[in-house]
């Protein structure tokens, strides 16, 4: 049928040019004979056209091929490189497809290490400027079969990739390919949140290069089933993205989550698989009230990179993030956003933000349901207090790296912890005796939040509350019956500025205050207006980013730290009290607020309570233990979270 409606069209425009090559009078009667005749024969093309568009499977063999189309062209902009690295890149490949020096056998190494995984890299890359170099890498990997015994790999990682290439190269997997059908059949669709998207992209990938239909089917529909508000992994209720339990994975699998649903949905457009518009809608607003709101000048909040959070990883999360949204824009469905300003919160992950255009300050907390950190292919070997309390500050919304490199891991900002010489690794064990609760809550430019942070090792009530450019941290009973002093840290970062007590350099070295104080750092002013034991370290370290992931290649850095924290008396509940706002700012005028288990603040704007156990305080009574806020306007309880 389709050679037929083909040689009608030919028919149609041998007559038709041959009508316009009559000299002469075009109303002649032989003219008009042939007007009807290719007017017949237009006709019946289209008959012929229609005819076979209604035979079950030719129209979606069209709408096969504009999506194979549609793919080829989104991975070759994806994967096109400038011509100098393309031309680096060829000198690695050998005659037979492999790469110069690769130990192609290393099944049993996990993480970065695993070498062959760039020839895959390699291979996508070549696919757009050297298919016949990439068609060689390709068939080089299938007869080898290398693969690895993480799971990842084989299931995801390899077929993907192969995918990918296959896609760019124009190339199909015919039925006695077995060896490569092999390969890309070790992917199947299971698991849940991202693993499963990714899944579901590779079956349909699959169903595109086999010629199935119903393949490319049941893969888009499970990836519209995974766009959804869910209790489980995935999108939560409050633009949050949790994997690997109730865990906060803004910059790992959310990003990719985000990064896959905007390709499928630009792969998709303009054929008959083409998302619906509330699914759009739902990509979208988990950009504008999600992922946006982690973004710096450059780099994502570490707090919101899960267990990436070393050297350039950071900045790479912010680039993509930044890419993907680009092409949301260039799609129409999302408008060009200014930077977000004032307070953020996500319940569900224990993520409070608060920015302004002096600032960015997060608090990152965890709980008895929601996990605080995880380390995986010895990423983040020492992020086990990353999410007791933490929190981040970004003078002017910069950061650099190295402060995490030559961070010591036993005072992270922010935590109350007892220094010793315990395990720092985030294994689960620790957070299934974690019994710790927290609340939140961000409305305009206030937020604030809680936690009854309680672990094997230590107790502590702790609160923050935000509003405009000040930031008060307050915590109280703090307790701990293990061996080692117990202190809460105010700052620990690079230090690239003076630091000023009372208007006074701090020299090198170690120095304590008695509190009711001040000191400056940074642009920014801390007020310690409370007595205690305060410490001052400032010191030139030297670190690597291999010991927080250990796969990662060795790499030195080194530079000059500040740190500061209040030690507590251990034979009494400790509390601790400080203020942080730009120094430009004038002083606040706070009174800060203590009862029995209940801490706060009050302002000429309101009052704002934290209480960790039924009472009252004030004229305000609390039957449970929560948030209150009478603070500009705001009037809310926001109970504790279990």
């Amino acid at each position: 049928m389709n050679e037929l409606t083909l040689l009608l069209s030919a028919v149609v425009i041998a007559c038709s040019t041959l009508r316009a090559s009559v000299p002469g009078n075009t109303d002649t009667t032989e003219m008009k004979k042939m007007n009807k005749l290719t007017l017949l024969l237009s006709a019946v093309v289209i008959a012929c056209s229609a005819l076979w568009a209604s035979v079950p499977g030719n129209a979606s063999t069209t709408e096969m091929e504009k999506l194979r189309k549609r793919l080829q062209h989104i991975l070759c902009e994806q994967y096109r490189k400038p011509a100098e690295e393309t031309a680096r890149l060829l000198q690695m490949v050998q005659a037979d497809g492999s790469l110069r020096g690769m130990n192609y056998h290393q099944e049993k190494i996990r993480g970065s290490e695993w070498l062959p995984g760039e020839h895959l890299e390699i291979m996508q890359v070549l696919a757009v400027t050297h298919p016949e170099v990439a068609n060689r890498m390709l068939d080089f990997w299938i007869k080898t079969d290398c693969s690895n015994e993480n799971w990842f790999k084989p299931q995801i990682g390899i077929p993907r990739a192969i995918c990918f290439t296959m896609l760019m190269l124009g190339r199909k997997a015919g039925k006695d390919e077995l060896k490569l059908r092999t390969i890309l059949n070790r992917s199947a669709i299971k698991y849940t949140g991202q693993n499963r998207v990714w899944l579901a992209g590779i079956h349909v990938m699959k169903g595109v290069l086999y010629d199935e239909p119903e393949m490319v089917e049941l893969g888009r529909e499970t990836i519209l089933s995974e766009i959804q508000i869910t209790g489980d992994a995935g999108l939560q209720y409050d633009w949050s993205f949790h994997q690997h339990g109730h865990q906060l994975q803004f910059g790992t699998y959310g990003l990719s989550w985000f990064a896959d649903m905007v390709f499928w949905a630009t792969a998709f457009a303009g054929t008959k698989f083409a998302l619906p518009q509330e699914k759009l809608a739902l990509i979208v607003q988990y950009y504008t009230n999600g992922l946006r709101w982690t973004l710096l000048d450059k780099a994502m909040d570490i707090s919101a990179c899960g267990r990436q959070v070393i050297d350039t990883f950071p900045f790479d999360k912010y680039r993509r993030c930044r890419r993907i949204a680009g092409l949301l824009q260039k799609s129409g469905l999302l408008k060009e956003l200014p930077e977000p300003e004032g307070s953020v919160c996500y319940p569900c992950s224990g993520y409070l933000i608060h920015r302004c255009k002096e600032f960015f300050f997060s608090v990152k907390m965890s709980s008895s349901r929601v996990r605080g950190s995880e380390v995986v292919n010895s990423e983040n070997v020492l992020g086990r207090y990353s999410a007791d309390g933490a929190t981040m500050l970004y003078p002017q919304l910069q950061w650099d790296p190295a402060s995490i490199a030559l961070r010591n891991w036993y005072k992270v900002p922010g935590t109350t912890e007892v220094q010793n010489s315990g395990s720092l690794l985030p294994y689960s064990d620790y957070f299934r005796k974690n019994q710790s609760r927290y609340s939140c809550f961000a409305d305009g430019d206030t937020g604030a939040a809680m936690m009854s942070f309680h672990t094997t090792a230590v107790h502590a009530e702790k609160a923050w509350f935000c509003f405009g450019k000040y930031i008060v941290c307050m915590g109280t009973n703090i307790k701990s019956s293990e061996p080692g002093s117990v202190v809460t840290t105010i700052t620990q970062s690079i230090r690239n500025s003076k630091v000023l007590l009372e208007g006074k350099e701090l020299a090198e070295g170690g120095s304590r205050s008695s509190g009711e104080t001040e000191f400056t750092f940074e642009g920014m002013k801390y007020l310690l207006p409370e007595k205690g034991d305060f410490h001052f370290q400032l010191d030139h370290r030297h670190g690597n980013w291999n010991t927080i992931y250990l796969d990662h290649p060795s790499t030195p850095v080194s530079g000059k730290m500040l740190t500061v924290w209040q030690e507590h008396e251990k034979d009494i509940p400790g509390q601790y009290l400080y203020v942080i706002y730009p120094e430009k700012e004038p002083t606040p005028r706070i009174e800060y607020l203590r009862g029995e288990s209940i801490i706060g603040i009050r302002t000429p704007e309101g009052i704002m309570l934290a209480f960790f156990r039924p009472g009252k305080f004030l004229d305000v009574e609390a039957t449970t233990s929560g948030l209150y806020l009478n603070f500009k306007g705001i009037k809310k309880f926001i109970p504790i979270r279990e």
